[in-house]
């Protein structure tokens, strides 16, 4: 690899600079608590410099730093399920849920629930296409999936989407008004 080509400590800071707001997202989404998902990003970054030079294509990068931000989440769950074990009986346990909402609150509210009905397994690769951008090889990559398997999980989390808009449009439908006449005719 010639010299400029190299992984340094400006490279590492210029690719920080382009993918941790979207990283951040993420992180957020994974762990539904801002400060949680500022700590997961924080270690998946520390991860990646040290094995910064292990990844020579810039294509891969952005992928395998994903992957370092979910792994991390999953790192992550495991100390916060542990802490909940060890904790005594009717001590609380803090677990946040306050990212905050875009958009019209009540259809933002309304697209949360819907979203919160598919399985984790859909829900996944769903996020990462349609709110990240990422094309289904580096989701693939990311969930240490085939590409065909994860174009499946995305079909059926579409199609689990439209029957679950389909099932909540109708039981919010409002009941057909009938005309009823005065004197009981």
């Amino acid at each position: 690899m010639l010299k400029w080509l190299r992984p340094s400590p400006a490279h590492f800071d210029q690719v920080v600079r382009a993918y941790s707001a979207e990283l951040f997202r993420y992180a957020a989404w994974l762990a539904r608590d801002r400060h949680r998902a500022e700590n997961i990003l924080q270690e998946a970054f520390t991860r990646a410099w040290k094995s910064w030079s292990q990844v020579e294509s810039e294509p891969a990068r952005r992928a395998w730093l994903y992957t370092i931000v979910r792994n991390e989440f999953i790192r992550d769950a495991g100390r916060i399920k542990a802490r909940m074990e060890d904790a005594q009986e009717g001590e609380p346990v803090e677990l946040a849920d306050d990212i905050p909402d875009p958009g019209d609150f009540a259809t933002a509210v309304e697209i949360r629930d819907l979203l919160g009905k598919l399985p984790e397994k859909y829900l996944e690769p769903l996020f990462l296409q349609s709110a990240v951008g990422m094309s289904c090889e580096e989701i693939a990559a990311i969930m240490e999936l085939s590409v065909g398997a994860t174009m499946t999980r995305m079909t059926r989390a579409r199609m689990a989407l439209r029957d679950l808009m389909q099932d909540d449009t109708v039981s919010t439908a409002k009941p057909a008004l009938r005309l009823v006449q005065a004197g009981g005719k």
